[in-house]
């Protein structure tokens, strides 16, 4: 499934915006969903990652940015604001960014449309968080969900593995859409994760709409959640969706 440029800095724009209001309603609240955050780590967080993503998309940069020279976040109050300022500064930078250009990220030489894609899906997952510590979040929308499970397993997830000596489940994990367009089997092969998009048969099978497979696979619910269903071997696909942990 093909998302537009479009769809991706819409979803950047608009939970960037209510990750703000949730920030504005009190800094100090949990985030029951990452847990030891609050509010205010949330904001940190994110602010943090928009401040970096920003300057190497505005300054075309073909080789990392230092963690040391992007700003550190305010205590107290102030990270409303702060945050809102990082917000604003991802989003220009990525408006005037051809997603053909090339730019470094943190998988080596790539495109600007990785950065496109990555801040949709960094956004969107943690404003359910944000929105989840007062108790209800707003559902992620179902395509922009069935495209981050994809983007999890083709690249997030593998960059972490080959990385930080992760170990990966043994038993293969089929996920299928119920709202659409969507299907996966993920294979552990020889250590690296294998995706392909199919309708196969795999050791467990996880079947949910394109919104909660997304959060599932990012473990913000749980197998027992409304409208999941499982078959075969459920530990299985607890343990791919706790690589993302």
């Amino acid at each position: 499934m093909s998302i537009d440029r479009a769809v991706y800095q819409q979803a950047l724009r608009s939970d960037g915006e209510a990750i703000a209001a949730a920030g504005r309603r009190d800094i100090d609240a949990e985030v029951p969903s990452c847990p030891g955050w609050t509010m205010h780590k949330l904001l940190a967080h994110v602010g943090r990652v928009y401040r970096s993503v920003g300057r190497h998309v505005a300054e075309r940069a073909t080789e990392m940015i230092p963690a040391d020279e992007i700003p550190r976040p305010p205590e107290g109050d102030a990270i409303g604001e702060w945050f809102e300022e990082g917000h604003r500064f991802v989003q220009e930078a990525l408006d005037g960014a051809d997603p053909d250009e090339a730019v470094w990220t943190w998988t080596g030489q790539s495109t600007m449309a990785f950065y496109f894609r990555r801040m949709a899906h960094e956004t969107a997952v943690h404003r359910w968080d944000a929105e989840a510590a007062f108790g209800q979040s707003d559902t992620i929308d179902s395509d922009l969900g069935a495209d981050g499970v994809s983007e999890l397993f083709e690249v997030v997830l593998p960059f972490a593995v080959a990385n930080w000596n992760m170990t990966l489940p043994d038993a293969s994990l089929h996920l299928h859409r119920t709202d659409g367009e969507g299907e996966w089997l993920l294979v552990n092969d020889g250590g690296r994760i294998k995706m392909s998009l199919e309708h196969s048969k795999g050791d467990a099978a996880v079947r949910a709409s394109g919104t909660d497979l997304l959060l599932l696979s990012w473990e913000r619910i749980g197998l027992d959640s409304p409208g999941v269903e499982t078959f075969g071997d459920a530990d299985a696909a607890r343990a791919w969706f706790a690589l993302s942990r």
